[in-house]
């Protein structure tokens, strides 16, 4: 499916989430710490974000005048589909991580 995906996008025009490349490589701890402030908010972003695409799908089914219109609404979708999915891979790691990593009983503190 990622792969179909990609190369859709690619032959659209658009880059795909395996396109972007990080400026700065985070460590290990940066990149827990990118998981960790995603995950808190993940699940507003992900509701606020595919409301945007929806509203963006019934604006340019209904409001398009013409085939540039409906693919420059097209477009405006890419940008935040491919962060959506950015994010969704952190909060997943995030959550992966969580789960492989026991709690410390003696030190409940750590966590805080």
């Amino acid at each position: 499916m990622k792969d179909s995906l990609k190369l859709m996008r690619h032959h659209l025009g658009s880059i795909d989430l395996s396109d972007m490349v990080d400026e700065k490589e985070l460590n290990e701890q940066e990149r827990r710490d990118y998981c960790a402030a995603i995950h808190a908010v993940f699940p507003r972003l992900e509701k606020d974000v595919k409301a945007l695409l929806y509203q963006q799908l019934l604006f340019g089914a209904k409001e398009s005048a013409d085939w540039e219109q409906v693919i420059f609404g097209r477009g405006v979708m890419e940008g935040p589909a491919i962060l959506l999915e950015k994010w969704k891979a952190a909060h997943l790691e995030h959550m992966n991580r969580s789960n492989e990593e026991p709690f410390d009983k003696t030190n409940p503190l750590s966590e805080i």
